[in-house]
């Protein structure tokens, strides 16, 4: 880890809340919970959310190994310092430049693709602490990926669905990205998405990834990749069907569309506060 005036870590991380006083207002402290995905290296890096003298406590499920987060080389502002054996503060020494995003990655271990995260800097939220998991299993998921197929299959209607309005829309240059609708079946969520293109003569944006963020009770807010599965494409369009347990007690679900180096915004997924039961 590139060295730092670790003596005074303490301070930083009992003066959090105090500085969250010193920032612009409107700048709100989280803590957030990252569930990374199986393949690091085939969707957009994760991103962290830094501010100028503010420690951002990163929390992992094993032990780092010395030496396992890495900066580019020559990157003087940003400082890493240990906590623990499995957590990590960063602290940015001075401002990142308006759009900037600094690439950290770290070690996963032998035969484990690397970490890939982002640093930067945004005028609403700054990450106070974060939390760094691997996906939990599910007794289910056989069963949630043949009733995803089958709804990847089923006639563009989907009659048998909630929702099926367009919910959600998402746009890029020259594809559109429409959630068509969704289908609570207790806390899975099934939901169906379409990529149009814009421009005649350009295939359709490709969607790599989706991910789902809630409000858990505590107030922590939970993020992760659903399974995302994919229909054949034509010159035009591109049908996807995502699929995802959501924790119990969870609010405010969103749902994000990433491509292959552009990650997605959250948006609302619905305005419903609870899932609707069939």
């Amino acid at each position: 880890m590139r060295p730092g005036p670790w003596i005074l870590l303490p301070w930083f991380l009992l003066s959090i809340p105090a500085t969250a006083q010193e920032h612009p207002a409107g700048q709100t402290f989280q803590r957030r919970t990252l569930v990374v995905p199986a393949r690091p290296g085939e969707v957009p890096p994760v991103e962290l959310h830094v501010a100028v003298d503010v420690a951002t406590l990163v929390q992992f499920e094993a032990p780092l190994k010395p030496g396992a987060p890495k900066l580019p080389e020559h990157e003087e502002r940003i400082q890493l310092g240990p906590t623990s054996d499995d957590s990590m503060v960063i602290l940015l020494t001075r401002p990142l430049a308006d759009g900037e995003r600094v690439t950290l990655t770290l070690d996963a271990g032998p035969g484990a693709a690397p970490l890939r995260f982002v640093l930067v800097t945004r005028h609403d939220v700054v990450d106070a602490r974060v939390r760094v998991v691997h996906a939990w299993g599910s007794t289910d998921e056989d069963g949630a990926e043949y009733m995803a197929r089958s709804l990847l299959g089923a006639p563009d209607a989907r009659a048998t669905l909630d929702v099926p309005q367009e919910a959600v829309k998402y746009n890029t240059q020259v594809s559109r990205g429409r959630v068509k609708s969704m289908l609570w079946v207790g806390r899975r969520l099934f939901a169906t998405v379409t990529v149009r293109s814009r421009k005649q003569g350009t295939p359709p944006w490709k969607l790599v990834q989706a991910r789902l963020r809630a409000t858990l009770a505590d107030g922590v807010l939970l993020e992760w990749p659903a399974h995302l599965l994919s229909g054949a494409a034509n010159p035009t369009r591109q049908q996807h069907v995502l699929t995802s347990l959501v924790p119990e007690g969870a609010s405010q679900v969103e749902l994000a569309l990433d491509g292959e180096d552009s990650p997605g915004v959250f948006r609302p997924l619905s305005l419903e506060e609870e899932p609707v039961r069939p």
